[in-house]
């Protein structure tokens, strides 16, 4: 059993709050520049107890500009063929081909995407088969 003063028990009843993607990392006193009468375990006559320091690493957010620009490619493709669950078999400007999706932007906005349309394609690093079309691009004989 652990004494008192231990920062694994301080650490293991820390208060549980709602769950959210904040990292709670704890922190040693010698880290924090305490005098080194504050930093034994044991409270000593006179001193003032102590918990252990917990520090706070925020990550990202998952929707920033800077995160997604870094883990997509956008290029430009042609549809080949149309396949089920508005899905697309795209031949990419690289000679790839790749299956792509409708983006819910252009879902939304009731686009129509058909065989032989020029699109963009964002493309994933960790997945370079697939792709999201993001983009129709107009043709030069489509008057709309």
């Amino acid at each position: 059993m652990w004494s008192s003063g231990t920062p694994q028990q301080a650490f293991l009843h820390l208060p549980l709050g709602p769950r959210s993607s904040t990292t709670l990392i704890p922190i040693s006193a010698a880290s924090a520049n305490f005098p080194e009468w504050q930093q034994s375990p044991l409270c000593w006559v006179g001193c003032v107890k102590r918990t252990p320091l917990v520090g706070v690493v925020m990550a990202k957010a998952p929707g920033s500009k800077d995160s997604s620009e870094q883990q997509k490619w956008t290029q430009e493709g042609l549809v080949t063929e149309s396949l089920p669950n508005g899905m697309f078999r795209i031949k990419l400007d690289n000679e790839d081909m790749i299956i792509g999706y409708i983006s819910g932007k252009i879902r939304k906005s009731f686009i129509r995407i058909l065989p032989g349309d020029r699109v963009n394609v964002e493309v994933s690093r960790y997945d370079s088969t697939r792709g999201r079309i993001i983009y129709r691009l107009r043709s030069s004989k489509d008057p709309s």
